[in-house]
């Protein structure tokens, strides 16, 4: 089980639940978890996280992205992005932080810079 105090998330703001299907854009506060289908776009300044069973085609602009499931598309995470074990990622992430465990797949491009308001350099 994914543990929200970790990530600097205290509560979900929403979770979709296996067997849910979203096409369209997503966007929310606070925290959101999926563990259902989601195809579109998610927006959002808080924390994304795909569980174990959550399989998102997706344009992602988060602060955090924390993957457990499958993830195809283009995400980035303002903060970071985590590749947690059992995760399957094809996409092109950008973040200026990137975490990949022991046990999670990535296939694509990775862009890494400054974090924000560092003044690049």
């Amino acid at each position: 089980m994914l543990k929200l105090k970790s990530l600097g998330v205290e509560s979900l703001n929403g979770f979709l639940d296996e067997g849910t299907e979203l096409l369209g854009e997503l966007r929310f506060r606070d925290a959101l978890r999926i563990d259902g289908h989601v195809k579109g776009r998610i927006v959002s300044d808080n924390t994304l996280i795909v569980g174990e069973s959550g399989h998102v085609e997706a344009d992602i602009d988060c602060g955090i992205v924390s993957i457990r499931g499958t993830v195809t598309g283009r995400v980035h995470g303002r903060q970071r992005i985590e590749l947690l074990a059992g995760a399957r990622v094809m996409a092109t992430l950008v973040s200026p932080k990137l975490v990949i465990e022991d046990g999670a797949y990535f296939q694509g491009d990775c862009e890494m810079g400054p974090p924000p308001g560092s003044g690049g350099g």
